[in-house]
């Protein structure tokens, strides 16, 4: 039997019209994927545009005559950013390869500043506002409590606010004796990766190995 040419070009035709049938859902589909991603993406927050210098001193003044360990935050410029959009990570490894790993949030649970059962304070805390009060009795003054902004200075202030901070042993000496940190590895030249990441945005702000002066 033979088969007219309309037919044959119906039938010719249905295979073409099955593939842009595909293609348009094809198409529909990626648009919604594409419209669905970008709105999750409008909810991210965007990263802070901040610079922050890193110190840590190990022949401080610490006010009385004498030396102590302190790390300082300062920031130098750029957007002012509460701190409880703030993770602070630290990694020291001592020479023998232990590594010490520390993380410091707006949650984190506050230290013992003098080893007396008071004072207690989140870490880094703002410089200005212990200046205006004794370390522990302003709440403002929490890693957490206050935005850091330009010029400002976050200080973790003593050996043993460092070796707490850091995660090291330390001894508490009997005055005049200063308090040691235990871990000989800590000294002038060792180094400590420091990262001060952005939660919201999960991005760093601060990202470097710390040489201690």
């Amino acid at each position: 039997m033979r088969v007219s040419e309309k037919a044959m070009s119906e039938h010719a035709v249905s295979p073409v019209v099955g593939v842009m049938l595909m293609l348009v859902v094809t198409i529909i589909i990626a648009a919604v994927v594409s419209a669905f991603a970008g709105g999750l993406g409008s909810g991210t927050k965007a990263t802070p545009s901040a610079a922050m210098d890193v110190k840590i001193v190990t022949g401080a003044d610490d006010g009385m005559g004498g030396t102590t360990t302190k790390i300082l935050f300062e920031m130098l410029s750029g957007d002012a950013i509460p701190t409880k959009d703030l993770s602070i990570v630290t990694y020291f490894t001592n020479e023998t390869g232990g590594v010490y790993k520390t993380s410091h949030t707006a949650s984190s649970t506050a230290f013992d500043l003098y080893g007396y059962g008071t004072g207690y304070t989140r870490l880094p805390y703002l410089n200005d506002a212990v200046a205006v009060g004794i370390a522990g009795d302003n709440p403002k003054a929490d890693f957490g409590n206050y935005t850091a902004s330009t010029g400002d200075i976050m200080a973790v202030g003593s050996t043993r606010q460092v070796a707490d901070f850091l995660g090291l042993p330390w001894t508490a000496g009997t005055w005049p004796a200063p308090d040691t940190i235990d871990d000989p590895s800590f000294k002038t030249g060792a180094v400590v990766d420091i990262k001060v990441l952005h939660v919201p945005s999960n991005k760093y702000i601060f990202n470097k190995e710390v040489v201690v002066k």
